[in-house]
């Protein structure tokens, strides 16, 4: 089985335990049997928005296996711009992340249609914290998938990860009527028993992307999460590569 990491994060995290060289972290990631990764800067979303977008690339231009999420902040219009400006055309920058809860606002703010304006043209993916009651709640990145319907939008971590809190993700992905809504497995709730299998019974695996969040996380132990999962090979296959290469990958032209 192939196995593209959507959703990880390199650089300076929240403490030593966390944080790896890139080389350390690829390391990390085929241990696991992860054959490319894309990662999010952690200190940009911090306070280090744009160093922390550079240094993510910089170091993603020496290894083959890594891709990147630029992240942006509606909340810094100009450097955000500045930063689309620069990378939009960068062959290792695949999408775009943002982080309502990390940068605080809610995702559904004005000031989020409009960088994602800015952003719709590339054709790029954009990758959102998700978590249930709250800046970043699914029912919120529902409505910004269905303000920009040509464009894959995905809520992480299922919304949230319990069973009811996931039914937040489910709800939004359901009732978004573009049909552009899509998440990922990257939470450690992923663990809970069928999870996994009811999520891709109530939304299809078509709609969940393979994630990690590693280092915060151990990727070893997703693939056998995947492979525990009450579902079919072909929708293991979905979600292991085939998700990513069609929505994440392809768009760049990367398949």
């Amino acid at each position: 089985m192939r196995y593209i990491d959507t959703h990880a994060h390199l650089g300076p995290w929240f403490d030593e335990i966390t944080t790896f060289t890139a080389e350390e972290f690829v390391a990390l990631q085929e241990r696991a049997g992860i054959e490319r990764t894309v990662v999010t800067s952690g200190s940009a979303l911090f306070t280090e928005l744009t160093y922390g977008n550079e240094w993510t690339i910089e170091q993603a231009e020496k290894l083959d296996h890594l891709l990147v999420w630029l992240v942006l902040n509606p909340l810094k219009p100009t450097e955000s711009s500045e930063l689309i400006d620069r990378f939009k055309d960068h062959p290792k920058v695949v999408g775009i992340k943002i982080h309502p809860v990390q940068h605080k606002y809610p995702a559904d703010i004005n000031a989020t249609f409009r960088l994602l304006e800015q952003v719709e043209p590339l054709g790029l993916p954009v990758l959102s914290h998700g978590e249930n009651e709250s800046y970043a709640a699914p029912a919120r990145l529902r409505r910004v998938a269905e303000g920009f319907p040509k464009m894959t939008v995905i809520t992480a971590h299922f919304g949230a990860g319990q069973p009811g809190q996931t039914q937040e993700a489910i709800d939004a992905i359901q009732d978004c009527a573009s049909g552009n809504l899509y998440t990922d497995m990257g939470t450690a709730r992923a663990i809970r028993t069928g999870i996994l299998g009811l999520m891709v019974k109530a939304v299809g695996a078509d709609k969940i992307l393979f994630g990690t969040d590693s280092p915060l996380y151990e990727p070893m132990a997703f693939p056998a999460l995947l492979a525990a999962a009450d579902i079919s090979d072909d929708e293991r296959e979905q979600i292991a590569h085939k998700n990513a290469e069609r929505l994440v990958l392809g768009p760049s032209g990367l398949v």
